[in-house]
């Protein structure tokens, strides 16, 4: 666990960079919408394409997010420039085999022009009758080309200066090494990815025989959740909001729609809303507005630092905003994903969950879109649910929505502080807390050398009257991924298990206090 904390923290940097995307690419959406109307009522040029800009640039942010990811994982030795062009390169190489390698025949969203690499003209027989992409990997791909970046880069470091290619450099040998590796990593996923991608499709296949069993939509949505935080929502999205996957629908003058989001799209363009579309798509109102605010609140409470938590205070207001006008999906389950993955996949069932109970109530809300990229796609924003409020056969369902969000806001919040404070360590009770407890008691100097505790999600801070009682190696050595000292004590990153940590040193403050009364 120590070492996937320490994923979480080299990752702060990114994961930043995708919110700021979101909110990039949420206020474009929104000027943009034509749900809303904002474009068609804003006759300034330069603010239209100010919209349109920042519309571009959040989809290129989140669309590209597993690169940013791979770079900053690539930077994780040494943190050279080598390592960083050497993963950019790699990346490349390994998305033009996966071109050369992979079978012509796999569904269409199995690829994706990533950094607009095709082949429209080749010797190759495969690959010379129509234009080919690389494989759509998402971040596994971009995670693959950072390790074999990293392992590239030690042997590069451990070359020998006299040997038969000592006139290249340290810094040329990585990136040569990564190249092939990348090159041999990217044979290997040609020919193995197709296995996921046949069995994503049997799962599709079994949603699509019956869309309207509950247990049927609640794999749709752990599917989809699941698939998007990885980069690779398109697997299902396109099927769904756009293919046949997602039911068809003739308007008046007898053209045949497919897809859910298109369905939607047209009937409220017609105004003839028949009642079934937006299925595949309610569930995100209740999590965008309601459900993804209380986790973000219930984080917030947990930081004991007065001082801490004035200072995140205006940060997660700033979330909650973004999730309730734009949606902040993406980035909260990408740092759940790294920095507590019990609660990524409670939360990943309790969106499939969602699914289900919706349509038990024939409650259908869906996303009026006319862009063409899925994945920085964001339905369920509040201006939209607004937007509906003036329509008479949506009023129940907003009612339903409203209602189910209120649930889940407390639900939660409840959740996200039981996790923190009673499931993040030892959950299965093997003494791991204890050892952590007396272990960070010890290397702290003991009880009596405490003058101050307070923690956070992912770490807490000691402060300590004698400095010279403090063992950093110990603190290592029991889990500690990051440890620094600051003028309230000492920073310790333990991860999500800190405020377990914490509540357990306060226990043992207590015991002592009382055993002392008691002599």
């Amino acid at each position: 666990m120590r070492n996937w904390h320490s994923i979480y923290e080299i990752l702060k940097y990114p994961l930043g960079l995708v919110f700021l995307g979101t909110i990039l690419t949420g206020i474009g959406m929104t000027v943009t919408s034509p749900a809303l109307g904002i474009a068609s009522s804003v006759n300034n040029q330069f603010l239209l394409s100010l919209a349109e800009l920042m519309l571009k640039t959040g989809q290129f942010i989140i669309v590209n997010f597993p690169i940013l990811f791979m770079m900053r994982l690539a930077m994780r030795r040494g943190g050279s420039a080598a390592t960083i062009f050497s993963a950019f390169l790699g990346y490349i190489m390994f998305l033009i085999t996966t071109m050369y390698f992979t079978s012509t025949n796999l569904p269409t969203t199995a690829y994706s022009s990533i950094l607009g690499l095709n082949v429209s003209h080749s010797y190759v027989g495969a690959l010379s009758n129509a234009t080919h992409y690389p494989l759509q990997t998402g971040l596994i791909g971009a995670l693959i080309v950072a390790a074999m970046t990293l392992w590239a880069y030690r042997g590069a470091r451990n070359k020998n200066e006299y040997g038969f290619f000592s006139f290249i450099s340290k810094e040329v040998s990585c990136t040569i090494r990564t190249m092939f590796l990348c090159v041999l990593a990217g044979i290997v996923i040609a020919y193995i990815w197709p296995v996921f991608i046949n069995y994503n499709d049997k799962i599709l296949n079994f949603i699509v025989a019956d869309t309207t069993n509950p247990i049927n939509l609640t794999i749709y949505g752990m599917l989809d959740r699941f698939l998007s935080v990885f980069n690779l929502g398109t697997w299902i999205r396109q099927p769904f909001w756009y293919g046949i996957s997602g039911g068809s629908w003739v308007n008046v003058a007898g053209a045949s729609i497919t897809g859910d989001v298109n369905i939607w799209t047209a009937q409220l363009g017609a105004s003839a809303l028949t009642g079934t579309a937006g299925k595949f798509i309610t569930p995100y109102y209740v999590l965008n507005i309601f459900a993804v605010p209380g986790m973000i609140w219930a984080m917030l409470s947990l930081t004991t630092d007065k001082m801490e938590r004035r200072k995140t205070f205006f940060l997660c207001l700033i979330a909650v905003i973004v999730s309730i006008l734009f949606g902040t999906l993406l980035p909260l389950e990408l740092l759940l994903l790294f920095l507590c993955p019990l609660l990524f996949f409670i939360h990943i069932l309790y969106t499939g969950v969602l699914y289900a109970v919706l349509y038990s109530m024939n409650a259908f809300l869906g996303y009026h879109y006319t862009d063409t990229s899925i994945i920085t796609a964001m339905p369920g924003t509040l201006p939209e649910f607004i937007s509906y409020a003036s329509n008479p056969g949506l009023q129940k369902t907003l009612i339903v929505v409203g209602v189910t969000g209120v649930i889940s806001f407390v639900l939660y919040f409840l959740l996200t502080r039981l996790y923190f404070k009673h499931m993040a360590l030892d959950l299965f009770h093997t003494d791991a807390k204890t050892r952590m407890v007396n272990g960070t008691l010890r290397a702290v100097g003991g009880v009596e050398n405490i003058k101050m505790i307070h923690s956070g999600i992912s770490s807490l801070t000691i402060g300590v009257y004698d400095s010279s009682k403090v063992n950093i190696d110990r603190l290592k050595h029991l889990g500690s991924y990051r440890i620094y000292e600051t003028r309230a004590g000492y920073h310790i990153c333990y991860g999500a298990s800190s405020t377990m940590i914490r509540m357990g040193i306060l226990d043992a403050m207590r015991e002592g206090m009382r055993s002392v009364n008691n002599k």
